[in-house]
């Protein structure tokens, strides 16, 4: 907090965690109680979210497979829906919306999946695609988590507010339009925003990731603009 002619300006916090923060239900329960902190001490804050631990390895594998015409891929896509239903079922008690949304979520992905298993092509762009389930996956569950918890928050797809060029698996952030959609979007969303991390989108909406790592990358993007909002 710092002072402009006597007026009082918020600086937002932008806290990050990582997949092995989030790796297990009862670490998303630690993670609610460090925003339950932030938020009793009525500090502005935002969050960004990793996929849970293994999930993004896991998500390129199951490409990987597919290339190659191996079938399996399949089954470790059936374990990897299973574990994000069960992280969500302990943590919201079987309640919400979250369980309809992570059967979308599987159903798209298995459907792009079954494509590149068909045509033996995994283009650097379509890999984007499948590795951005895994943040969409842990943010839709945590925030629906936070809801279970009564702490009130928006879930946010970071692919409309950072944009990228065309360089699929390390995209550059073209940092001009994305401080204005970023700051754009704060002022008209003042409740806590749960983030996709590492995951961006061209101009024309097409799936980026920002590079392995890309959790941090995503952290100077927002910060710049959001310190500048009143």
């Amino acid at each position: 907090m710092y002072y402009v002619n006597q007026e009082v300006i918020k600086v937002m916090k932008i806290l990050k965690f990582g997949g092995t923060s989030v790796e297990t239900p009862e670490r998303i329960f630690q993670v609610i109680h460090i925003l339950e902190r932030y938020i009793k001490k009525e500090e502005e804050i935002c969050a960004v979210f990793s996929a849970f631990a293994g999930v993004t390895d896991r998500l390129i594998e199951t490409g990987k497979m597919a290339e190659k015409g191996d079938i399996n891929y399949i089954e470790l896509l059936k374990s990897l829906k299973e574990r994000h239903i069960n992280t969500a079922d302990t943590l919201t008690g079987h309640t919400g919306s979250i369980f309809s949304v992570i059967d979308n979520m599987f159903q798209e992905l298995g459907n792009v999946l079954h494509g590149v298993y068909l045509i033996k092509e995994l283009s650097p762009r379509t890999l984007d695609f499948i590795m951005s389930f895994g943040e969409r996956l842990s943010a839709s569950i945590i925030s629906e988590a936070l809801q279970t918890a009564h702490i009130e928050n928006e879930y946010l797809d970071a692919r409309p507010v950072i944009k990228t060029d065309n360089n699929f698996g390390n995209g550059k952030v073209n940092q001009e339009l994305t401080d204005t959609l970023i700051k754009d979007y704060f002022q008209s969303h003042r409740k806590l925003q749960i983030i996709t991390g590492f995951i961006a989108s061209t101009e024309h909406n097409e799936t980026t990731t920002l590079g392995r790592g890309g959790l941090t990358t995503v952290h100077p993007y927002l910060h710049r603009p959001l310190e500048q909002r009143k």
